[in-house]
């Protein structure tokens, strides 16, 4: 049966014009929802990677710290170490920026599971070696793309165990590390150990004297940190100390050494403000005086004994330490002797 028999076409008119406005005031009134979705990849290490970032430099951080001590004691001469911010970066990216000749050196960081990669450019090489031999730090530029010589590869093998060292150290509250040399090439895309795909949190040391300077990367896949995420991100909560013998040594020098001011208590009394307001020349205040006395240091009691006349000094007798940590006064061993002692008026 046609629509016709039914509605008119001035009545199918208004029916579509509703129809229409209905959908208009939708589609304006869809808010944030009014453009396409957006594909979101769940299997994404961004966000992994966000995470770790403190910590991660906070490990870069000690490494770029012993990497300058390390560099001292290397080439008798200290150089300039700034710490770069870390970048996620892929592997086609990274290594298209690098210039070539470069040592790019993968690793291994025992128990990680998976190679890095720890990167030096051919200035830093360069430095290195002008450093060590004395040169005058001017910068050296090749007409032509070359391999490293024998001396600079010898100095490339020395760059990796200072690294691998500092590497160690850094690590160190966090997790036990052994690093390792798997592989090496002057030529970046030879390098097929990593996945070309997978995001590598890329930290960066600038190293410069005088008019050189050169930059050493150490890229790290988000697959071998994926293993140790969880201790990572609980050491940001942490608080790994540092000790050193020799600045604990001179702290408790300094100890010994300072001056604290103590007092000998014999006896005290107490009175009203009344009383006190009161007193006139030549009143009379009853004291009792203990057999003991106490000495105080800082109003803290430190020791007791018995007081007196030793060599002409009004003297202390220490007989018993006071406030000894978790248990009772402790009398001393050793013989007591009168120790002087003055008393102020």
């Amino acid at each position: 049966m046609s629509t016709d028999q039914f509605l008119t076409k001035d009545e199918r008119d208004a029916l579509m014009e509703v129809v229409s406005k209905k959908s208009r005031s939708r589609s304006m009134n869809s808010g944030p929802f009014r453009d396409e979705a957006q594909s979101y990849d769940l299997a994404s290490q961004d966000y992994a990677i966000n995470n770790l970032l403190p910590v991660l430099e906070t490990i870069h951080e000690r490494f770029a710290h012993r990497l300058r001590i390390s560099l001292f004691e290397l080439l008798r001469r200290d150089l300039m170490v700034t710490v770069g911010s870390i970048e996620k970066r892929s592997y086609t990216d990274l290594t298209t920026s690098l210039s070539v000749p470069c040592s790019v050196n993968v690793i291994g960081m025992a128990p990680l599971s998976g190679p890095a990669l720890l990167i030096f450019d051919q200035e830093l090489i360069f430095m290195v070696v002008d450093t060590f031999f004395g040169g005058a730090g001017r910068a050296y530029k090749s007409s032509s793309a070359r391999t490293f010589t024998t001396t600079e590869t010898r100095f490339i093998q020395r760059l990796l165990e200072l690294s691998f060292k500092c590497l160690e150290d850094a690590w160190e509250p966090f997790t036990a590390l052994k690093c390792s040399r798997q592989g090496a090439e002057s030529k970046p895309q030879f390098i097929t150990a990593l996945n070309p795909t997978e995001t590598l949190a890329v930290s960066s040391v600038h190293i410069s004297r005088d008019n050189i300077a050169g930059i050493l990367h150490l890229a790290l896949p988000y697959s071998i940190l994926e293993p140790i995420r969880k201790t990572l991100l609980s050491s940001l909560h942490k608080e790994h100390p540092n000790p050193s013998p020799q600045m604990t040594e001179r702290l408790l020098e300094g100890l010994r050494d300072s001056q604290v001011e103590g007092h000998c208590y014999l006896a005290g009394f107490d009175l009203a403000l009344s009383e006190l307001l009161a007193l006139k020349v030549g009143d009379v205040i009853p004291v009792d005086i203990p057999s003991t006395a106490t000495l105080q240091v800082e109003n803290v009691p430190i020791y007791s004994g018995s007081y007196g006349v030793a060599q002409g000094w009004r003297a202390l007798r220490i007989e018993q330490a006071l406030g000894r940590p978790g248990g009772w006064a402790t009398p001393l061993k050793s013989s007591p002797d009168f120790a002087p002692f003055e008393v102020k008026n």
